[in-house]
C-alpha cells in the first residue's frame, strides 16, 4: 500500500514537470479524483464482511422465569367419628378444586399450629375450642358446630342453638297423635337449659294435634311409673336434659313409649319418634358467607331451614294417616303458613 502511494506521488510530480502553470490546476484536480477513485483504503478502514443474521427458528429462546406453584387451599375437618355432613363438606371442597383433610381430635392441636394454607377449619369438638378460637384470632376462617358457650365474631361462625319452641311443638304433635287413651305425660326439670322454650312449644303442639288430651306432669326427681299408669297415660315426653336418659330407661322398663329430642338417647324401638338437629343444610351457606365477608355469624337450627327434623317415627305406634298430619304441620311451619303460637 505504501509503495503504491509513493508511485502515485512520483507520477504526480512527473506530470507537474511537463504541465505548464496554466494547465497545472485542472490536471491536479483530475489526478486527485483518480486517486480517490482507485486508491487503496487506509489501515483504519474496516473491511470485514457484515455478520449474517441468525434465523429466528434457530435462536435459543430466552429462559422462562421460575414461578413457585400456588398451594392448593385446604379445608380441615376435625371430627372423631364420621359426621353426617362430611359428604356435603367434601363435595363442596372438591367443586372448588380444594382439598378436604380430616384430622383426628387427638392430634388436631398440633395440626392447627402447622403453617398449612388452610382456607377454613370446621370442627364439632368442644374440647378444642381454645385452639380453634386462637386460629380464628389469627385470621383463619373457623366454623364451629354444636360447641356451647362460644359466640360468633371476626373469622368465626357457629352452628348451634335452635328454635327450641319449634322442636317442642313437633314433640307435642307426636305425643298427641300417638295417644290412644287421651292421657299423655311429660317429665320436667331434667336439668336442660332451654326447658321454658321446649315447654311453650310442646303445649301448643299438643293442643294442635289432640285438643282433648289430658296432660299429667311429673318432675324427673319425683317421677314414678305408677304416677303415669294410674292416669292411663300411654305416651310420655321427657324434656331434654342430663336426667332425661335415666327417665327414659325407667319409662321403657314400664312399657311406656317416649317422644325424644336429640340424636342420642333411647333406641328407636322405645320411641314414638325423635326430633333432631342436623347441620347438613347449614354447612355450605355458613362457610360461603364466612369466606366472602370474613365476619362470623350464628346459624340456628330451625324448621324453616329444614335442620330441625322429626325422625325414627315408629309406624306401629303412629299410623300412616297420623304421620301425614305430622308432615302437614311440619311443611306448614317451613313455608310460614302455621304460627305455632309462641314468642321464642
Amino acid at each position: 500500500m505504501l509503495r503504491a502511494q509513493r508511485t502515485l506521488t512520483a507520477r504526480i510530480q512527473s506530470v507537474r514537470l511537463h504541465i505548464s502553470p496554466r494547465k497545472w490546476l485542472p490536471a491536479a484536480a483530475l489526478l486527485l479524483a483518480a486517486a480517490a477513485l482507485f486508491g487503496c483504503s487506509t489501515p483504519e478502514t474496516n473491511t470485514a464482511l457484515p455478520a449474517t443474521p441468525i434465523p429466528s427458528s434457530t435462536r435459543i429462546p430466552d429462559p422462562t422465569p421460575f414461578t413457585t406453584p400456588t398451594p392448593i387451599p385446604q379445608v380441615l375437618l376435625i371430627a372423631g367419628d364420621t359426621v353426617a355432613w362430611e359428604g356435603t363438606l367434601s363435595e363442596w371442597a372438591v367443586d372448588r378444586g380444594w382439598n378436604l383433610e380430616v384430622a383426628d381430635p387427638a392430634t388436631a392441636s398440633a395440626r392447627l399450629r402447622e403453617s398449612a394454607p388452610w382456607v377454613a377449619v370446621v370442627s364439632a369438638q368442644a374440647t378444642l375450642s381454645g385452639d380453634l378460637l386462637q386460629a380464628a384470632a389469627e385470621g383463619i376462617p373457623v366454623l364451629l358446630i354444636d360447641v356451647p358457650g362460644v359466640d360468633s365474631g371476626p373469622s368465626l361462625s357457629i352452628i348451634g342453638n335452635a328454635k327450641y319452641d319449634q322442636a317442642g311443638f313437633l314433640a307435642g304433635v307426636m305425643t298427641g297423635l300417638a295417644s290412644q287413651t287421651g292421657w299423655v305425660g311429660e317429665v320436667t326439670a331434667t336439668g336442660g337449659p332451654n326447658e321454658a322454650d321446649y315447654s311453650a312449644g310442646f303445649a301448643q303442639g299438643l293442643i294442635w294435634s289432640c285438643p282433648i288430651c289430658q296432660l299429667v306432669s311429673q318432675t324427673a326427681a319425683d317421677m314414678t311409673l305408677d304416677g303415669f299408669q294410674a292416669k292411663s297415660v300411654d305416651v310420655v315426653f321427657a324434656f331434654p336434659g342430663p336426667a332425661a336418659t335415666k327417665v327414659a330407661e325407667m319409662l321403657a322398663a314400664g312399657g311406656l313409649p317416649v317422644v325424644w329430642i336429640g340424636a342420642e338417647g333411647p333406641a328407636a324401638e322405645a320411641l314414638i319418634g325423635r326430633v333432631i338437629f342436623e347441620a347438613d343444610r347449614l354447612i355450605v351457606p355458613a362457610l360461603e358467607a364466612l369466606l366472602e365477608t370474613g365476619e362470623g355469624a350464628a346459624w340456628r337450627y330451625s324448621i324453616e331451614s329444614r335442620t330441625t327434623l322429626p325422625v325414627d317415627i315408629n309406624a306401629d305406634l303412629l299410623t300412616p294417616g297420623r304421620q301425614r298430619l305430622l308432615d302437614q304441620a311440619y311443611e306448614a311451619i317451613a313455608e310460614g303458613n302455621l304460627d305455632i303460637g309462641t314468642e321464642e
